[in-house]
């Protein structure tokens, strides 16, 4: 007597044709969910030194972020000066996820108070490299124009 192998049977292949768009993305969904995602940032993702991919920049040429065991972060920026870059100091780092609930850290922020104006840094990490936008905003009284500029980083070595 030889073993009979019946079909097997999947919600996709008897629903109406309208709704199996639908199943299969449920089923990506749901597949999404169960199965680990190793490309997820923690906040230690930030931590490093990176460098502008512009060599050239009139702007932040490196950032370095450091972290002290599981204390906080802390970003170091430099900035295009000559003969040597200038260094801001250093700040402190607070990271965002997408929701309450999301440990897979993508954003981050930095205030720098120079005196003459304020600089806001929003970090993105995104596949392997950093985005920094610097929103700065004078508060001397120069009548300069508040601006903001956005950059790429490499992780450095």
């Amino acid at each position: 007597m030889t073993a009979r192998t019946q079909p097997t049977c999947t919600l996709a292949a008897h629903a109406p044709r309208s709704s199996r768009p639908a199943a299969l993305l449920a089923a990506l969904s749901l597949a999404g969910l169960l199965v680990p995602q190793s490309a997820q940032a923690a906040p230690a993702d930030f931590v490093g030194t990176w460098v502008n991919s512009n060599v050239a920049t009139s702007g932040i040429t490196r950032v370095n972020v450091t972290r002290s065991g599981n204390g906080p972060l802390t970003v170091q920026v430099f900035g295009r000066c000559h003969p040597n870059d200038c260094d801001w100091g250093s700040a402190p780092v607070l990271t965002y996820g997408a929701s309450v609930s999301d440990t897979n850290h993508l954003t981050a922020t930095a205030v720098y108070a120079k005196g003459f104006s304020n600089t806001t840094l929003v970090m993105t990490f995104t596949r392997g490299r950093l985005d920094v936008q610097a929103l700065t905003q004078f508060t001397d009284g120069s009548g300069r124009q508040n601006y903001a500029s956005r950059d790429a980083f490499t992780r450095y070595r």
